[in-house]
């Protein structure tokens, strides 16, 4: 006689699956859809940065966040349950992979050791003045702190000052002085940019917009188009051309978030960035003596501006010792952000590079450099 089952044993196996709570769905579709969310935005940056002027939002965004916010996401994971778990780690693991390369973290300078630049390096000292120290400290300290760096080249932005209410750029004269302090140096000035050089200039070529700009142009326009400075200098017998950057601002942040004038200056600004980088790119691509790039960018590790130069150059920060290099900080707030870079490429190579206090000068680090050239070792 075949075996029968109690009735308690049928009801047991024909009872249905236990109902997921609301509390858990709830958890699940929180869980799960931020990180399904962040894989997105992902995907709208990479299809709109550099493409389009919304992509430059990405720039609010600190870089480090690109590899964080997936940790982050991959270690709510487990708050999910079953299928929703899976895919949340999915969507953080995938997110993490895309994002790795914007984030600016280098993990690798953890195990590097200290460089030391060879006895023929050049010094290199690049860095955004803060509108010539016009707004903080004095002059006799800016002109101190300059000078105790002992750079062979110094590649310096803003040689200028503002308006009462900062938003309008004027031209100065601070030739005098200058030459008075840096005595054997040449001067070379084109709008807010200065280099000087204890090698001798033997070329000044004019770099994207601004071989457009006519000789004996007002400042105004010679500010507005020259945002590149390249002089060729002669460095051992040998032709070296240096690049002083000081990229447009992409950004209106005194305005805030929620002010149209914050739109419509990233709308405006974002066809004279492109010019100015396609100029920069272009020139490069054309040069076949070593280089040196340096200056402030305003663009960070996760904006796509900068792809064709870490393409073609070599990045000064992969001889760092510093896993997240920053240089910008707003406001005193500690820096979050790497706006200011140095490249180098055509044979030369960076030997060390480090950023440095600007001692309340300027709210950009400063860029110290030293440079290994071809015949210099």
């Amino acid at each position: 006689m075949a075996d029968t089952l109690a009735p308690e044993a049928v009801r047991e196996e024909a009872a249905p699956a236990p109902a997921v709570r609301p509390r858990g769905r709830r958890r699940n579709l929180l869980v799960a859809g931020a990180a399904a969310a962040w894989l997105v935005l992902l995907g709208v940056e990479w299809v709109l940065d550099g493409r389009f002027w919304p992509g430059n939002l990405v720039g609010i965004v600190p870089p480090a966040a690109f590899v964080l916010v997936p940790l982050l996401l991959a270690a709510l994971a487990p708050l999910a349950r079953g299928s929703a778990r899976w895919r949340a780690l999915g969507a953080a693991g995938l997110a993490l992979l895309l994002g790795l390369g914007q984030s600016g973290i280098d993990p690798a300078a953890l195990w590097r050791s200290e460089p030391r630049p060879g006895a023929d390096a050049v010094r290199v000292f690049a860095w955004n003045t803060n509108s010539w120290n016009q707004l903080l400290g004095t002059q006799d300290h800016f002109y101190a702190f300059l000078k105790a760096k002992q750079a062979d080249v110094y590649l310096l932005h803003e040689y200028q000052h503002v308006t009462a209410d900062r938003k309008g750029k004027l031209p100065i004269d601070d030739l005098a002085r200058l030459r008075r302090e840096f005595p054997g140096y040449e001067v070379v000035v084109r709008g807010e940019l200065v280099t000087l050089s204890r090698f001798p200039v033997v070329g000044q070529p004019a770099v994207g917009p601004a071989r457009a700009v006519p000789a004996g142009a007002d400042w105004a326009t010679t500010y507005r188009e020259t945002k590149v400075l390249r002089t060729d200098l002669l460095v051992g017998g040998r032709v070296v051309s240096f690049y002083n950057v000081h990229m447009p601002v992409w950004n209106s942040m005194p305005d805030g978030l929620l002010s149209p004038a914050f739109y419509r200056h990233m709308r405006e600004r974002f066809a004279p960035r492109r010019a100015q980088y396609a100029g920069l790119t272009a020139d490069l691509a054309a040069n076949r003596n070593p280089v040196v790039v340096a200056g402030d960018f305003n663009t960070t590790a996760a904006m796509t501006d900068l792809d064709p130069l870490r393409e073609r150059l070599a990045d000064a920060a992969g001889v760092s010792t510093d896993p997240y290099p920053t240089s910008w900080e707003e406001g005193g707030w500690k820096p979050f952000w790497r706006t200011d870079w140095a490249f180098t490429g055509n044979g030369a190579r960076a030997e060390r590079y480090s950023f440095g206090d600007p001692e309340k000068l300027s709210d950009h680090a400063t860029q110290d450099l030293w440079v290994g050239l071809p015949g210099r070792d």
